[in-house]
């Protein structure tokens, strides 16, 4: 009997593995969950559009559910939102009613999203929808329910952000405030007309929700971005409160027991939004004081990139959040320029003077691993000298020498967007003999700048 090569064997199993049947039902949900744990959203939806029409009836929400998750995955939110709704219309407790809800919150739909939490939660979901409640809400709502309104602002004909701020509006002035809201009529149209002249925000709120506007601009602009490949219809969030003891109030109370004693701001990746105070005694651009506006400027970063993405390396996120968090502004928060080089700060040591002793010292990580780093590997080293070096490389790709490195850096911007797996991309555009090339340019380039 002649003997078959170890190729012919080979392409035997790969014509048998092709010629398999797509998997059906609840297996073809279970694998493609798989998939999407392993950061493989483009291929979990190809195993269920496989699947389409498998399930038994009592089951199909468990595909529209994970359908969905898997285009939320892909940033792709209208085809997600659809997901989820169609599984909560076939199973009204299941777990994707908290994700709709979620998802709803994000498009700026606030009372659809309470009113989806209206119905039967799931009970290991019922204490991410109490905080989600919390956050829908906002930090005003129980104590001036009618006064609240004066106090959020999405712009005149609609914007990309929701801001909600207390800050240059005191406490008396709001409980005036509610309690003469509280005798007007909205259906009179006379009193309506008064209640909204009541209810104006203020100038200060109005600049920042300019301020933020403007901030978008400057991320599309710096990333090569076009206002086509933002995400449509979101409207992010953000909370600046005016004392630390309301910031600490509302992070517990949406957040739980995390600490943030020690912290300006941050972002929250559960529920999408930005949450800061204002240290005392303000600043010149919209009120806010100087490092409350770099925390801004770094965690709205954060906020863009989770809408653009779910692809995420750690270097990118992180040196792309410092590289935005210093920058120039008006006073009205209308024009701005970000990205700017702070070389020296009497309140901290600055990440240019960080990345240059660590440069002179020699303890860089080696391109080959830092642009590998998983968030447990960046959290293991040493964080300082990360963020520093993260920094200095999107400082690099924007403002150096190398226009071979700069346009490596925004393919893979692009390809984190068509949610290739950021493993994947960094593999395909920075092998290891080009991230030598680029380290060894890099370093010269940072040993020089003054």
């Amino acid at each position: 009997m002649p003997r078959r090569s170890p190729l012919l064997f080979l392409l035997f199993a790969l014509t048998a593995l092709a010629d398999d049947p797509p998997l059906k039902g609840v297996p073809a949900c279970n694998r493609a969950v798989k998939l999407m744990e392993e950061g493989k959203p483009v291929e979990a939806l190809a195993v269920l559009d496989a699947a389409k029409g498998t399930m038994d009836r009592k089951d199909e929400w468990i595909w529209w559910g994970n359908k969905g998750h898997a285009h939320w995955d892909l940033r792709q939110d209208d085809l997600a939102l659809e997901g989820f709704k169609k599984a909560v219309e076939l199973k009204k407790d299941c777990w994707f009613r908290v994700p709709c809800a979620n998802l709803l919150h994000e498009f700026g739909k606030y009372d659809e999203a309470l009113a989806t939490l209206g119905g039967p939660i799931d009970p290991d979901y019922a204490e991410r929808a109490n905080r989600l409640r919390v956050v829908i809400k906002g930090p005003y709502r129980k104590r001036w329910p009618r006064a609240c309104r004066k106090l959020e602002y999405s712009g005149k004909a609609g914007g990309h952000y929701n801001v909600v701020s207390d800050v240059g509006v005191e406490t008396p002035e709001l409980d005036r405030i509610e309690a003469e809201a509280a005798k007007l009529d909205p259906a009179d149209k006379e009193q309506a007309l008064q209640l909204d002249r009541l209810l104006e925000p203020s100038p200060q709120l109005v600049s920042l929700f300019n301020l933020l506007e403007s901030t978008r601009r400057e991320h599309l602009r710096l990333t090569g971005l076009t206002d086509g490949q933002w995400p449509k219809g979101k409207v992010f969030r953000v909370f600046v409160l005016r004392t630390q003891e309301e910031f600490l109030d509302f992070a517990r109370a949406a957040g739980g027991e995390d600490a943030r004693e020690n912290l300006l701001g941050f972002y929250d990746p559960n529920f999408k939004y930005i949450q800061l105070y204002n240290q005392s005694g303000g600043g010149e651009v919209c009120g806010l004081h100087a490092e409350t506006l770099d925390t801004l400027w770094h965690e709205a970063w954060h906020q863009a990139f989770d809408a653009l993405t779910a692809q995420r390396p750690e270097w990118l996120n992180e040196g792309m959040a410092e590289f935005l968090g210093k920058g120039d502004a008006s006073a009205d928060g209308s024009t701005l320029s970000l990205g700017k080089l702070v070389k020296s700060d009497p309140r901290l040591i600055t990440r240019y003077e960080r990345i240059r002793e660590i440069l002179k010292e020699k303890r860089h990580v080696p391109f080959s691993e830092f642009f590998r780093y998983a968030r447990d590997e960046w959290e293991e080293g040493d964080v300082l000298a990360n963020y520093a070096q993260a920094w200095s490389v999107v400082y690099y790709a924007m403002n150096g020498d190398n226009a071979a490195f700069r346009e490596d850096f925004r393919k893979l911007l692009k390809e984190l967007l068509k949610g290739t797996r950021w493993q994947d991309a960094v593999k395909t555009l920075f092998p290891d003999a080009k991230l030598d090339e680029y380290e060894a340019k890099w370093r010269a380039y940072m040993e020089k700048l003054e």
